[in-house]
C-alpha cells in the first residue's frame, strides 16, 4: 500500500510537528511549568525563659522561753494553755489500756483530755511534757489550745509540787507558771510572771 502524503511534502510535516509543540511565543510549552520552591529551613527556636521561684520562707511558730529549764510538777490535775504552737512543744504520754483520751474542737481553738481509763486503779501516773519540763498527774491532763493567745499557762491543782535540777521547790493546793510568748498579740490584761526554772539547765 503506498502512502498517503506524496514525497514531495514529508519535508514540511516535521517543522509543523515541531510547531505544535511550541508555545505561542515559540518557546517550549514545558518551560512555562515554575520550578518548585526550595524548602523553607526552621530557624532556631528561642528556649522559654527560665522562672526562678524564690525560696518560701518559714517562720518559726512564736514561744516562750519560760519552760527551758529542767523541773517536775506533779499535782492531781494539771492544765496547760497556749496558742497553736503548743502542740509543737508539748506532748502527752499514750496507753490505751490505761488512759483515754478526748479531742474536741472550742470557739478559739481545741482542747485534749487525759484521763485514766474507767476499771483501772488511777495509781498510773499520767504524764505529758512542755519543752524541759516533766508533768505528772493523778487524775487529769488537760491542753487547751486559744488562738492568739500571748502567754502560756501551767496550773497545778492538788498537792502541787514543783522542782528544779538545782533542787529549788515550791508546793501548795494550786501552783500557777506563765511564760510570754514573743510575737503573738491576742490576750491582754495579764501581768507576766515569769515561770521558776526557765534559766537554760546545766550541763
Amino acid at each position: 500500500m503506498t502512502s498517503r502524503h506524496s514525497p514531495c511534502l514529508r519535508p514540511l510535516i516535521v517543522p509543523l510537528m515541531l510547531a505544535a509543540c511550541a508555545g505561542p511565543d515559540g518557546g517550549s510549552k514545558a518551560s512555562t511549568v515554575p520550578p518548585a520552591p526550595a524548602p523553607v529551613q526552621p530557624g532556631p527556636v528561642d528556649p522559654a525563659p527560665e522562672v526562678r521561684v524564690p525560696p518560701t520562707k518559714v517562720l518559726p511558730t512564736p514561744w516562750t522561753a519560760a519552760f527551758l529549764g529542767r523541773a517536775i510538777l506533779l499535782a492531781d490535775r494539771i492544765t496547760i494553755e497556749g496558742p497553736a504552737g503548743l502542740v509543737e512543744h508539748c506532748v502527752m504520754t499514750l496507753d490505751d489500756a490505761l488512759f483515754e483520751r478526748t479531742e474536741r474542737p472550742t470557739a478559739d481553738g481545741l482542747e485534749l483530755i487525759l484521763k485514766p481509763r474507767g476499771g483501772t486503779d488511777g495509781q498510773e501516773l499520767l504524764r505529758a511534757q512542755i519543752d524541759a519540763w516533766n508533768l505528772a498527774a493523778y487524775k487529769e491532763i488537760r491542753m487547751d489550745l486559744h488562738a492568739g493567745m500571748s502567754e502560756v499557762i501551767v496550773t497545778a491543782e492538788g498537792n502541787a509540787l514543783w522542782k528544779d535540777t538545782d533542787g529549788t521547790e515550791k508546793r501548795g493546793a494550786r501552783l500557777l507558771f506563765r511564760g510570754s510568748v514573743k510575737g503573738v498579740s491576742g490576750v491582754s490584761g495579764v501581768k507576766e510572771s515569769p515561770a521558776p526554772g526557765s534559766r537554760t539547765p546545766r550541763r
